[in-house]
């Protein structure tokens, strides 16, 4: 297994000189440290993989993704750019997913959607992505935010399902997924059908998976440094899905 970066190493020399707070919270514990550059790592891919296809991925996301997140430039993202954000996201999900697997008995994602997202980079059609801005006190910062939850809503097989997301900020760029999974091998022909955002946040963050236009503009509206609190727990309450 080897270390694939949670902030991209490419980012870097594109930032100030400059030292980063860094904050990680497990369970109950928090640990603080700083460092000279926005530099974590995540043991969860092998090497094959890191440098092989991840590495391609990360390559094509920089050619896109690097004056927005340094800049925030007001830019458009077509319909094959929608894409790529989407795989590069969902990928930034997953391996938030298994830093955290601790809490869960197997990652959220099935080995099927796993093994076609290498080959293809096809994002699972039940998912949904967004895309964001952010402003925040600090002028460049990162965050990887994992949350779960799981039904306990009766009729089965209701009852079986966890929900899944990730919110992931890196300077003005940020990406969050939404995801589900039965527990149970024998629901997970099921379809389920995520909810779509309030109108609350359309303003500020803007759908790119499943893509919905064939052309947005980003940025929309910024999220401070309060709003993104709210916004990485927007979808633990109640949510409503539809089966089919």
């Amino acid at each position: 297994m080897t270390g694939e970066h949670i902030w991209p190493h490419w980012l870097n020399p594109l930032l100030p000189k400059t030292r980063y707070r860094n904050e990680r919270v497990d369970d109950t514990v928090k640990s603080n440290w700083s460092t000279k550059e926005l530099k974590q790592t995540a043991n969860v891919v092998c090497k094959t993989c890191n440098e092989g296809w991840m590495s391609e991925l990360e390559g094509r996301a920089k050619g896109l993704l690097a004056d927005v997140i340094v800049s925030g430039r007001l830019t458009t993202f077509s319909h094959e750019d929608q894409r790529l954000l989407a795989a590069y996201a969902f990928q930034k999900s997953v391996i938030a997913n298994y830093q955290t697997l601790g809490i869960l008995p197997e990652p959220i994602s099935t080995w099927a959607q796993r093994e076609r997202f290498r080959l293809t980079l096809a994002v699972p059609p039940e998912v949904r992505i967004w895309i964001s801005s952010f402003q925040g006190r600090a002028r460049y910062s990162g965050r990887s935010n994992p949350r779960y939850a799981r039904s306990d809503t009766d009729p089965a097989p209701l009852n079986d399902l966890d929900i899944y997301t990730h919110t992931y900020v890196v300077g003005h760029l940020v990406f969050q997924v939404l995801a589900c999974r039965f527990r149970d091998l024998f629901n997970r022909g099921v379809r389920v059908e995520l909810p779509k955002q309030s109108a609350f946040w359309e303003p500020a963050c803007q759908q790119i998976w499943p893509i919905e236009t064939e052309i947005i503009t980003w940025p929309l509206q910024y999220l401070g440094s309060d709003t993104i609190e709210h916004f990485v727990e927007r979808w633990f309450g109640k949510i409503q899905v539809t089966l089919h």
